[in-house]
């Protein structure tokens, strides 16, 4: 019997459908044997920062502003890093499930996805890339890539589940097989996310 993988996210606010304003981080990873370990967000002069490398794994936000989704991601690669974000479409939100979609990815951070059209050598010049680090509301679009993305979460106990069998599915092998939450879903992590202080 093969385990199912689950992302949970563990915030309350975003189970209703009216809530405009917020951000959601991805505070604790658990393996399949249960073993889990704790992150903190990073703070730079007021704002929500992604560093490149540090810490040197895997995260995500869910950042939701004037009622639009929006996933920002870092992705860890044994060839560096990659940064991004994806507008996301609203599929369903009701109080059972939350679907969410995009086909375009934007790259903020690291060499120029050899998925798009451009150049595998090509650094992103994004700002403040040279200290290696993304503010989550720059949302630098110059650099982007056309990839199909499905996001369908369950709702229960307050919590939103990613069930990563069914993204996996998704995903189109065209691509390679990448997106933004493949390493962790091929992991078989378990991703908890809970809310942010507001900034």
């Amino acid at each position: 019997m093969k385990t199912a993988s689950f992302i949970f996210l563990s915030f309350s606010l975003l189970v209703c459908s009216n809530i405009s304003n917020a951000a959601f981080y991805s505070y604790k990873y658990c393996t399949i044997q249960n073993k889990c370990k704790e992150l903190k967000y990073t703070l730079n002069q007021g704002s929500y920062v992604l560093h490149a490398y540090e810490p040197p794994v895997d995260e995500f936000y869910i950042k939701i502003k004037d009622d639009k989704y929006y996933v920002i991601y870092k992705n860890i690669f044994m060839e560096g890093v990659e940064v991004g974000w994806a507008q996301m479409k609203v599929i369903t939100n009701n109080e059972n499930k939350l679907v969410m979609e995009t086909n375009k990815i934007f790259q903020t951070l690291g060499n120029y996805n050899s998925i798009g059209d451009g150049d595998n050598f090509e650094y992103i010049p994004s700002k403040n890339y040279r200290s290696n680090m993304y503010v989550l509301n720059d949302f630098y679009d110059r650099y982007s890539f056309r990839q199909y993305q499905k996001l369908t979460f369950i709702k229960k106990n307050k919590q939103l589940l990613l069930d990563c069998k069914s993204y996996m599915q998704d995903l189109d092998p065209k691509n390679n097989l990448s997106g933004m939450f493949y390493g962790v879903c091929t992991d078989k992590e378990k991703v908890y996310f809970k809310e942010t202080p507001e900034l």
